[in-house]
């Protein structure tokens, strides 16, 4: 495979339609207990208004071994439809150092997850609705260059110190630039989350990818690991952090061989 379609390959993985793991409340609302907070951070069906950054660093890419970043920005805005039913959107914008094959920094595509919702739910939550890709990268380095459109799932079940869960969805391009290869490439992404006394919890949330028109060699980026969070206030505002480590079992040929993965998110 040609040095740029592999260079291609393992970006399209890293930047693939997922969604990260975001904070949440029980559906009716929230104490201010540190505990419920903590278990709230964790549900990916949020009612709650948040803005989140990522920083997400990868290790030994390419052929020189360099790092690879990618820095989110994830509002999350929920919507009442009604008293039934309410939606949940989930803009991921993804900022991109990239250093190999020719060093490059700027906008990689946009992320765009709406889930339909229950309103009111017990311990297991759902969410259903579509995701868009959109092909709005300043290089074509870091981005598809292909509008994208498919389905995302997620559910998550709450109990007691407990939350576990995944999100997965697919996506397919439909129009964009034609010398461009299309797009057919999913992310799932398990969730699990041990609550401890006084905000703190231990997580494990692997986004997992597959392109699903790259060759076998090149088609997975299968990480494993986890790390620990804690919510807190800082004059009363409510926020979230997190840090998370894991090694990539599984990557393609220039992919990066592990990643670190910074949170913080403030809960409105």
């Amino acid at each position: 495979m040609p040095r740029r379609c592999k260079l291609l390959t393992c970006v399209a993985l890293l930047t693939a339609a997922g969604v990260s793991a975001t904070l949440a409340e029980d559906q009716r609302g929230g104490s201010g207990d540190s505990v419920d907070l903590a278990r709230q951070d964790q549900n990916p069906v949020t009612r709650l208004y948040i803005l989140r950054f990522e920083d997400n660093t990868q290790f030994g890419f390419g052929p020189e071994n360099d790092v690879l970043n990618f820095f989110r920005i994830q509002p999350i805005v929920p919507l009442d439809l009604n008293e039934n039913w309410s939606l949940l959107i989930r803009p991921i914008i993804p900022v991109v150092h990239q250093p190999w094959p020719d060093s490059t920094d700027g906008l990689s595509d946009i992320v765009l997850t709406m889930f339909v919702t229950p309103a009111r739910a017990g311990k297991f939550i759902w969410g259903i609705g579509p995701t868009l890709l959109l092909p709005t990268a300043t290089d074509a380095m870091i981005g598809t260059g292909k509008w994208s459109v498919g389905p995302a799932v997620a559910g998550v079940y709450l109990d007691g110190p407990w939350v576990i869960g995944a999100i997965v969805q697919n996506v397919w391009s439909f129009a964009g630039e034609h010398d461009r290869q299309d797009v057919n490439a999913m992310t799932l992404r398990p969730l699990v989350n041990y609550n401890l006394p006084g905000g703190w919890y231990l997580s494990s949330s692997p986004s997992i990818a597959a392109n699903w028109q790259a060759d076998s060699s090149n088609r997975w980026l299968v990480p494993i690991g986890g790390g620990v969070g804690r919510v807190f206030s800082i004059g009363g505002q409510r926020m979230s952090a997190l840090l998370e480590s894991y090694y990539h079992v599984v990557s393609p040929e220039t992919g990066p061989d592990w990643q670190l993965r910074l949170q913080l998110s403030f809960l409105y």
